[in-house]
């Protein structure tokens, strides 16, 4: 039981640490859009960040970091949205069996003849826990407890690879011509997921999954975008804190101690390092400045990335804008290809703008397709029930719960 008393005490105390935080991040802020200002109308600043070599944003080519756009009206369109959700493996449960649901949703706005106008649908799979029994841990309980453990990534991995599929079956399948948006449910690519992704062969087959679904997305002239709602990113601010190091004006290059230090995001810069007045601001602190107005967005801005040079295999970059839905500032990630297409650009602007209307803020295709793949916990209890009648019927295995988790379904006191 939660002492709420104790927890008010505690937050009278941090009243003025708040407060302070607060007049600080405002007078952050200011600076942040002051430098944007500066980084502007600085020359070289592009090829700069390509010569310090390391994945972070840096201005797209020909385009105005400043700038901003207010959302033309939706025109007829189709839009498609995935996302996913999990029952993970309980090791305290009769068997750790475990369930990727992989959601959808499509709706057409003035659907063309014969095509359906809404589809909402949901794909299960059932997966065993992934095995890796050593001849020191015959104990099944010893294999289980290393099992749980790694068995987390696992589960995203495979949620990751069924919402892949089905985005690409949904593109084949679904796709109306020079009408149609594709919607990611956070990130367009899962950027460090792959990066920690091991064995080498599995990685090359996510990678192959998305090189396959943004190849398939340009040749239907599908723009495809990964939404991201209440983002952490820190990219556009990092490329403005690059602008902060005077030896940047003067020879186009970060001095050694700015150079060895601005990519350290989770620690605080040494007094005297040049970037260190924009430390701890997010992206979306800048964006807000920027973008008063719901249905605004900003000026693309570009991402130096391997992992998607990898992906892309040389054919264009990824990069950002933000978005103002209405409730919040939104990360929206897309590929080169559309922002160097007028009218790809203005329709998926349209179309997010028109989503978030309907949808009070966030995508209604997307939040759609949330509830489509949500596994809630009505469902979930079935899922162990389910298993435990299966095993049972089946007469040659024992289907026994841990006492901790048959302690979970009645009151002890």
């Amino acid at each position: 039981m939660l002492d709420l008393d104790a927890l008010i005490a505690g937050m009278r105390d941090l009243t003025h640490e708040v407060v302070r935080s607060a007049r600080e991040g405002m007078e952050q802020r200011e600076r942040a859009l002051a430098q944007l200002e500066v980084a502007r109308r600085m020359p070289g600043l592009r090829e700069a960040i390509l010569r310090y070599g390391r994945d972070m944003a840096l201005p797209a080519p020909d385009r105005d970091m400043g700038r901003v756009y207010p959302a033309s009206p939706a025109e007829d369109y189709t839009v498609i949205a995935t996302d996913g959700s999990q029952v993970p493996p309980d090791y305290h449960h009769v068997a750790p069996w475990y369930a990727i649901n992989a959601g959808c949703a499509v709706f057409r706005y003035g659907a063309p003849p014969g095509r359906e106008r809404c589809r909402l649908s949901s794909f299960p799979k059932l997966l065993p826990p992934r095995r890796e029994i050593r001849a020191e841990e015959a104990d099944p309980l010893a294999d289980a407890r290393a099992a749980a453990i790694g068995e987390a990534g696992t589960v995203e991995v495979h949620r990751l690879i069924a919402e892949l599929e089905l985005a690409q079956r949904l593109l084949e399948e679904e796709a109306d011509p020079g009408r149609t948006v594709l919607l990611l449910d956070g990130p367009l690519v899962q950027w460090r997921m792959i990066t920690i992704l091991q064995p080498p062969e599995a990685q090359e087959a996510v990678i192959a999954l998305f090189r396959r679904l943004l190849r398939t997305a340009r040749e239907l002239d599908a723009p495809v975008a990964g939404f991201i709602s209440r983002s952490r990113a820190v990219a556009w601010i990092t490329l403005l804190r690059f602008t902060l190091c005077p030896s940047v004006h003067q020879d186009g290059r970060l001095c050694r101690p700015c150079a060895e230090s601005l990519m350290d995001s989770y620690t605080t810069p040494a007094p005297g390092i040049h970037h260190g007045s924009l430390a701890g601001v997010r992206d979306i602190e800048l964006a807000q400045q920027l973008l008063p107005e719901p249905g605004m967005r900003s000026e693309v801005v570009a991402l130096q990335s391997r992992v998607w040079d990898r992906i892309s295999e040389g054919a264009g970059a990824a990069g950002f804008f933000y978005l103002n839905t209405g409730m919040e500032i939104a990360r929206v990630e897309l590929p080169q290809w559309i922002w160097e297409d007028a009218a790809a650009l203005e329709r998926l602007h349209a179309a997010l703008w028109d989503q978030c209307e309907a949808g009070r803020g966030y995508p209604m295709a997307l939040a759609e397709a949330h509830e489509a793949a949500v596994v809630r916990g009505a469902d979930r209890s079935a899922f162990y029930a389910i298993i435990e009648r299966v095993l049972d019927d089946n007469g040659e295995y024992q289907a026994d719960a841990s006492a901790k988790a048959l302690s979970k379904r009645r009151p002890m006191a």
